[in-house]
């Protein structure tokens, strides 16, 4: 019979697939390898404290490292404080705290229940083999995201319902194969929607229903079209349990230049790098006492380092660039058939299959169909945006630079995914939060270099799984601690000299090498 949970999951699975494929369509559990396809997965490893199962979302951790359970963790736990001959460098310090050192996995937070083999869970319900979701609940087998519900098989969904093997979608209901939509709903195939509904194998569309192909059609031919197309697939499914996705059906098909009737006129947007520049250097004073000597991008890669990859490609129909970022499977749409987001609205109101091929579709030929139809934007802009330069993707933002989605921030660089913050540089994932450099999976941090999994911290170093941690450096797993290293208190006057020394080195290193070896994800590693 399974857990609660998946006795629980299963039941909405049922539904899902009733609602989706007008029938059920079986155990979930024989279509789990299909619906992590393309999903980033869950990993699992042997707690070093107990050897149960220990479920991680985030895979940077190093190998080698020492793994917990977060229900194993003693946050009350006591170490006595370094003597002044192990407080060195970065490098005698990680040696000397080495035994206090766990990667947590499988933390569930807030009020929660039901859940299994998932991790960064927090006010969520009924949750399997999920990882990074908050205020959700009957989810399996799906990555990133917030206040769903009845999802499977996806990754970025925000306030959906009832969706399978969707992707950076927001406000969608009963959606499959949905990919980067906002605001739609009953959409099968589709890229690139708002606020559509009723709509199958369509790309770059607004305000659209009952449509197939681009093409809108009277809602009972669509009805007639789209029960055929939904009855081949779900019987694909019960068959193979799987289905191809949206890429996969494009993906042999031969390639045409789209050609817009009305190509449009963007205004090229020059940035001003001086903000950037000087914000940065402002804030690398605030966290290691002194500027750094050069520009921002002479620290590229290494501010990059634990960040999503990000690249550029041409348009199909002009040629400009195209930037995208390695997330909810941007990487995946074909490097050949990118457009701009002006672009890709001009042809999607343009381009449309006939009515004929409307009325011969099939799951099995329906790629030659959509071919010409079939090309993908990877930028989207809401609200006023102010000196954003190389972020495909923000949302009310300023003196932004390499770095994507950027939402309500300012003066972020190389980041992935700031929210509400101010100052964050080379960080992934990061929520109401300034002053930062390297931090990671974070919320109200202030002040901080290289964080990960922490909250409520200000003025701290090398922490993981901290929270209401200030001026502190290389504690795990610890709450409410202040002149801290390696999770005991020493007194304001011996950390600052600490701390002092860590500065010094950090600036020499960065400034000679452009680099810096350790951070928070190898410095658990054990020799």
């Amino acid at each position: 019979m399974g857990t609660t949970c998946m006795q629980t999951i299963q039941r909405r699975w049922d539904a899902a697939c009733k609602v989706l494929f007008k029938r059920e369509l079986g155990d979930i559990g024989e279509y789990a390898k299909w619906l992590t396809h393309n999903n980033e997965p869950i990993i699992h490893r042997k707690s070093s404290v107990t050897g149960k199962d220990v479920a991680y979302a985030i895979s940077a951790y190093g190998e080698g490292s020492k793994w917990i359970g977060f229900d194993e963790i003693d946050f009350g736990k006591s170490y006595p404080p370094l003597n002044l001959n192990e407080i060195k460098d970065i490098d005698s310090i990680a040696q000397a705290v080495r035994e206090r050192i766990y990667y947590a996995g499988s933390v569930i937070l807030g009020n929660s229940g039901e859940v299994e083999k998932s991790s960064n869970i927090s006010d969520s319900f009924f949750m399997h083999e999920t990882g990074k979701f908050g205020d959700c609940k009957y989810l399996a087998f799906s990555t990133l995201g917030r206040l769903c519900d009845s999802c499977f098989g996806c990754n970025g969904i925000g306030e959906s319902q009832f969706c399978i093997k969707s992707y950076e979608t927001f406000k969608e209901k009963r959606c499959f194969e949905f990919w980067m939509g906002q605001n739609s709903s009953d959409c099968y195939y589709s890229h690139n929607l708002s606020s559509c509904s009723d709509c199958m194998f369509c790309f770059s569309l607004k305000n659209r229903r009952n449509s197939i192909g681009n093409l809108e059609l009277e809602p009972e031919k669509y009805r007639r079209i789209k029960d055929s197309l939904v009855f081949q697939l779900a019987s694909e499914l019960e068959q193979k349990k799987e289905a191809p996705s949206l890429i996969d059906i494009v993906g042999g098909v031969p390639l045409a230049k789209p050609l817009l009737p009305n190509m449009p006129k963007e205004t090229k947007k020059e940035g001003n790098m001086m903000p950037i520049e000087g914000e940065f250097a402002k804030t690398c004073e605030i966290l290691f006492g002194k500027r750094l000597p050069g520009r921002i991008d002479d620290y590229s890669e290494w501010l990059s380092r634990r960040v999503r990859k990000s690249e550029q490609h041409l348009s199909a129909a002009s040629g400009k660039t195209v930037r995208r970022w390695d997330y909810c499977n941007y990487f995946l749409l074909p490097k050949n058939r990118l457009l701009t987001q002006a672009e890709a609205l001009a042809f999607g109101e343009s381009a449309r299959i006939s009515d004929k091929e409307a009325e011969g579709l099939t799951m099995e030929a329906v790629g030659r169909a959509i071919g010409k139809l079939a090309f993908f934007s990877t930028e989207y802009e809401e609200g006023t945006n102010t000196n954003i330069i190389e972020c495909p993707t923000p949302t009310q933002s300023a003196n932004s630079y390499r770095s994507s989605p950027v939402v309500y921030s300012k003066h972020c660089a190389y980041s992935f995914w700031p929210r509400s913050c101010e100052h964050v540089y080379g960080c992934n994932a990061m929520f109401d939060s300034e002053f930062c450099i390297h931090c990671y999976h974070s919320v109200k941090l202030k002040r901080c270099f290289e964080m990960d999994t922490c909250r409520d911290c200000t003025d701290s170093m090398f922490c993981h799984n901290c929270e209401n941690v200030h001026e502190s450096m290389f504690c795990f797993n610890v709450k409410n601690l202040r002149y801290a290293i390696g999770n005991a208190e020493l007194g304001r006057e011996k950390y600052l000299e600490a701390r002092g020394l860590v500065q010094k080195e950090i600036v020499k290193k960065l400034g000679q090498r452009r680099n810096l070896e350790k951070d928070i994800y190898n410095v658990g590693m054990q020799k």
